[in-house]
């Protein structure tokens, strides 16, 4: 599922009212809230490891929240990224897919 949200959301060609059409921004949810939800575990199980004891219901909510808006403004960025990096190449669909891929596998995963 994931991956056709990747593959969607990074085509160049896709327009600004594409993407905020209902059927993509509920993917987008669904993969906000998930991933949200999975580094908030992932926090949990850090903490509870290292300093004894899970994060407080307040200190999740918050997390929570700040990365719903960061991943959510996320999306948005890298359309408009994409966007450029297209033009970049002077409209050349091979180049920019290549670059995109290799970006994202670079810095994305590191990150």
């Amino acid at each position: 599922m994931f991956t056709e949200i990747y593959l969607e959301t990074t085509n160049p060609t896709l327009t600004l009212y594409e993407m905020l059409a209902p059927t993509l921004l509920s993917k987008i949810a669904v993969s906000v809230l998930f991933h949200a939800v999975i580094y908030t575990i992932a926090t949990n199980l850090f903490s509870l490891i290292f300093l004894g004891r899970a994060l407080t219901v307040s200190v999740n909510t918050r997390f929570i929240m700040a990365l719903v808006i960061i991943m959510t403004v996320g999306y948005f960025g890298r359309f408009y990224h994409i966007k450029d990096i297209l033009k970049g190449y002077g409209g050349n669909m091979e180049k920019t897919r290549r670059h995109i891929d290799q970006h994202y596998n670079t810095w994305v995963f590191i990150a």
